[in-house]
């Protein structure tokens, strides 16, 4: 198997990339600022450029597009670079990472046939950048995720949680494992799965708590109200990939009690 990584430097990206690796396949992954110490072809790109995409995608099997950019230069990484990859990967399978925040999040539980109503920037980018990769690719596997941590090293939730502040009790997630999320990815790249997935934890979870279970320090965080531009309840409903899927997708209840 021939796979491009976008974003190959990133938490999950690198994850994706250094499991590839282990299955013995041939791995090519684009980076930006952070260029991990993995065995794979590395391309150092912007995926906005689409000459660029063009020849890091070529002659490979698969895409799995995770770069994206939450802040600075959003819209232009989210939905013309993901328009750039959609076109270099039309000769492969496409599989596009998207977010929960495309929900407005005003009943939590949302599945795959819900539509998308984001209430903030990096949510409509991020909706747009579906619109766009599923009609440049029409069998795009488009996989919306939610919160990652348990990684190797301490990811930006765990930073997060052990930097202590405000933390929202009425903002639910459906946090899912850096590595349960990386498996089922690969494990997607070779089947017959296209449109759009959900791919979560199995528990839904507050901000506030998921802090408490990484370990926070339950002294130096407090908790708080989502303001106009959070979405509060933005649960995925998991239970189609749950059906498909050889990977769990576990729980953080399950995965903290673990770590203990």
């Amino acid at each position: 198997m021939r796979v491009l990584v976008t974003g190959g430097g990133g938490y999950l990206g690198s994850d994706i990339v250094r499991r590839a690796v282990e299955r013995g396949w041939k791995v090519r992954a684009t980076w930006r600022t952070r260029r991990p110490e993995v065995d794979a072809e590395w391309l150092q790109a912007d995926v906005r450029d689409e000459d660029a995409m063009r020849r890091a995608a070529s002659g490979v099997d698969v895409v799995v597009h995770t770069a994206y950019r939450q802040r600075d230069a959003a819209w232009s990484t989210n939905d013309d670079g993901s328009r750039a990859v959609a076109v270099a990967a039309r000769r492969a399978r496409f599989i596009h990472l998207s977010t929960d925040v495309v929900f407005r999040g005003d009943r939590g539980r949302y599945t795959e046939d819900d539509a998308p109503d984001p209430v903030n920037e990096y949510g409509r980018s991020k909706a747009a950048a579906e619109r766009t990769v599923r009609a440049v690719h029409p069998d795009v596997l488009v996989a919306r995720t939610s919160l990652l941590y348990g990684g190797r090293h301490p990811g930006p939730q765990e930073r997060l949680a052990h930097a202590g502040g405000p933390f929202f009790v009425d903002e639910i997630r459906s946090p899912v494992v850096v590595g349960d999320l990386a498996e089922a990815l690969l494990e997607l790249a070779s089947l017959e799965v296209t449109g759009i997935l959900h791919v979560g934890g199995a528990d839904d979870v507050s901000r506030y708590a998921f802090a408490l279970l990484l370990g926070a320090d339950p002294v130096r965080i407090e908790p708080a109200r989502t303001t106009a531009d959070r979405a509060p309840n933005v649960s995925l409903d998991s239970s189609r990939a749950r059906s498909l899927l050889a990977t769990r997708l576990r729980g953080v209840y399950e995965v903290t009690r673990a770590m203990t």
